[in-house]
């Protein structure tokens, strides 16, 4: 195992353990997660449908990953996803 994916694996559980222990400490954190979510993954929806109509290539595709990112960020996240993958 290389030393970047143990490091990303080590970040990985470190969130999960946080956001476990938020959701047992306050059960309506879930619910602000879920509508977080979904909220983010309609603004990337949207971004990717303008982009195509323009015909641009959209820089975020709406998978699991973008969708956790929107979850636990909110609109900061969409905007770091949207800078890291201009920018890289």
């Amino acid at each position: 195992m290389e030393q970047n994916q143990m490091l990303f694996y080590i970040m990985a559980i470190g969130c999960t353990i946080c956001i476990m222990i938020g959701i047992v400490k306050k059960p309506a954190y879930l619910l602000v997660l879920a509508v977080r979510g979904f909220l983010c993954s309609v603004i990337i929806y949207g971004i990717h449908i303008f982009c195509a109509r323009n015909g641009v290539h959209a820089p975020v595709d709406l998978n699991f990953l973008s969708i956790g990112t929107g979850a636990l960020l909110g609109m900061p996240g969409i905007i770091v996803l949207y800078a890291v993958s201009i920018f890289v």
